[in-house]
């Protein structure tokens, strides 16, 4: 059983990521004007580079009865149910591992520095470019002079970007280093299950619910929560089976992090 990637973004079964990406990555020009973002091609051309590297597959997907049985349920495609989730697991990854931090922008990082070489005029440097080293290896600053001169520096470019309002209130996360944090588990499931949540309401999916008779009963799941449940633990991000039999575990999650707000930044899906 194979499934072939997606040649185009017209490629029919791109529907559903496509319809998430019109959701969540939308960009506003100077005219009040919005576009669609570039996640869906960042996506699209990693897929045909074949550099996401999932540790799951097509085929232990399609054997998986719960989660293709709920899909199914709800009319959906398969296809584009696949897709659309590793388009989720994608930008999952990415938003949480190796991140770098940008609850403070530029501007209050310096006045941050510089107020600290104020309070602690004895203060040691270190610079080195990796943080295992012992502090014997790195290259430390100590002396007066040249803690005068960082400050003196530091004020200088504060004057500079308090001239100007856009660069004050700016982020600038674009730099190679300082992509180094790895977000607990917990977040990268509550951030997939949101992903999804959204999907669904994009996806305009109805309230469901399992047909009962005196006789049978209806093997299929249409808890939209226990499907997303179980979605994490066949993506592996968890390895409680509890995920699997009902939806308490991440509903106490959602709970856990109920109105966080993402304050890190990646290198992929910007």
């Amino acid at each position: 059983m194979e499934c072939g990637l997606p040649t185009n973004m017209n490629d029919p079964r791109m529907e559903y990521a496509l319809e998430l990406a019109y959701r969540i990555d939308v960009e506003i020009d100077e005219n009040d004007c919005g576009f669609l973002g570039t996640w869906i091609n960042i996506f699209l051309s990693r897929l045909r580079q074949n550099v996401i590297d999932p540790p799951f597959t097509w085929e232990a997907f399609c054997d998986n009865t719960d989660i293709i049985g709920t899909i199914k349920g709800y009319g959906m495609d398969v296809e584009k149910f696949w897709f659309v989730l590793l388009f989720i697991y994608d930008m999952t990854i990415d938003h949480t591992t190796n991140v770098a931090d940008r609850s403070k922008n530029y501007y209050e990082l310096l006045i941050e520095t510089r107020d600290y070489i104020d309070e602690h005029p004895n203060a040691y440097i270190y610079i080195s470019d990796d943080r295992e080293l012992r502090k014997k290896n790195r290259l430390e600053i100590s002396t007066p002079w040249m803690l005068y001169t960082i400050r003196k520096r530091l004020d200088e470019e504060i004057k500079r970007i308090e001239k100007d309002e856009f660069l004050k209130l700016g982020v600038f996360p674009y730099m190679e280093k300082g992509y180094d944090i790895q977000l607990p588990p917990t977040l990268q499931m509550y951030y997939m299950a949101q992903k999804f949540k959204t999907l669904f309401e994009v996806l305009n999916l109805p309230e469901k619910r399992a047909r009962y008779t005196r006789d049978t009963t209806d093997p299929v799941s249409y808890n939209k929560l226990l499907l997303i449940s179980r979605l994490l633990y066949f993506c592996k991000f968890t390895k409680n089976t509890a995920f699997v039999v009902d939806d308490s575990s991440i509903k106490g999650i959602i709970q856990q992090y109920k109105g966080y707000r993402r304050c890190y930044t990646s290198k992929i899906y910007v």
